[in-house]
């Protein structure tokens, strides 16, 4: 049986996710056994969890997580109807799309701007450290862009409910 390319690609991310996680975990356990059993600290663990934290936070919000994880004041959007929803959805989202893009030149200029500078300890450059800022952007500004397209289209509650919204109830 033929996997669908969006399922392979979001068990390669979760996968990617999980080991990333993984090894801040051991690493972290490492760091931890040597300064404290050993009296032996070893300083790049602590930039090496640094850097692994940084890039599996972002790489699992960007790619496995669904909005309904996120988290989300929504003490109004439930207590609308479903238009009202689809409507604040759209807004919201297309605000974020323009802010973020807005925001994407600088920070890729900022991020490229650091390849003169390296980590303390492993001597990283810094621009491939803080690479992942402009892709977990780039990516959040196409899965707001898909969801303004499911919005606006035919099947807007499939999507709206996407959202955390609730089934079927398009009266206040």
């Amino acid at each position: 049986m033929k996997v669908p390319a969006e399922s392979r690609f979001d068990r390669f991310a979760g996968s990617v996710s999980s080991a990333s996680l993984g090894c801040v975990f051991l690493l972290f356990i490492a760091g931890v056994g040597m300064r404290y059993l050993f009296n032996r600290p070893i300083s790049w663990i602590d930039e090496a969890v640094t850097v692994l934290t940084v890039w599996s936070v972002l790489w699992t919000a960007a790619f496995r997580l669904r909005w309904t994880d996120h988290i989300a004041f929504d003490v109004i959007f439930i207590h609308v109807s479903e238009r009202t929803q689809r409507l604040m959805l759209l807004l919201a989202c297309s605000l974020f799309v323009l802010l973020m893009l807005a925001a994407l030149p600088g920070m890729v200029d900022y991020t490229l701007f650091l390849s003169r500078e390296r980590t303390d300890m492993l001597e990283m450059r810094l621009d491939w450290v803080y690479a992942v800022f402009p892709v977990f952007f780039m990516v959040v500004v196409v899965r707001l862009l898909l969801s303004i397209w499911r919005l606006a289209g035919a099947q807007w509650q499939r999507e709206l409910r996407s959202w955390g919204a609730p089934a079927g109830e398009d009266t206040p």
